[in-house]
């Protein structure tokens, strides 16, 4: 399984599978992001696999996001991210849509 990660402004853009092999890519991005721009966007249209480690990852990254006074969102979660966040819980935990949309 393998993960490529498109970066435009401050949206990453996962497409693949988010796992134990690809968690610190995805990471090392997301900050990466959080330095530059101060805001995260995470769209996970193109995610076809996430385990409870890519959970763990997209959590890391919305906790370095509140800690550094950032903005962080989830958007166009597809089926898989939307099944693993709704057995999680994690469904309502962050905004679905692009907080740079609705401004």
């Amino acid at each position: 399984m393998e993960l490529t990660i498109a970066t435009a402004g401050s949206e990453l853009t996962p497409k693949g599978s988010i796992d134990l092999v690809s968690r610190h890519e995805l990471v090392d991005a997301g900050r990466a992001v959080l330095d530059e721009h101060g805001a995260l966007v995470l769209n996970m249209k193109g995610v076809d696999f996430m385990d409870s480690v890519g959970v763990g990852a997209v959590i890391e990254l919305a906790k370095t996001a509140s800690s550094r006074g950032a903005t962080f969102a989830l958007i166009e979660p597809s089926p898989p991210v939307q099944r693993v966040l709704a057995v999680t819980g994690l469904a309502d935990a962050w905004p679905l849509e692009n907080p740079t949309d609705t401004v």
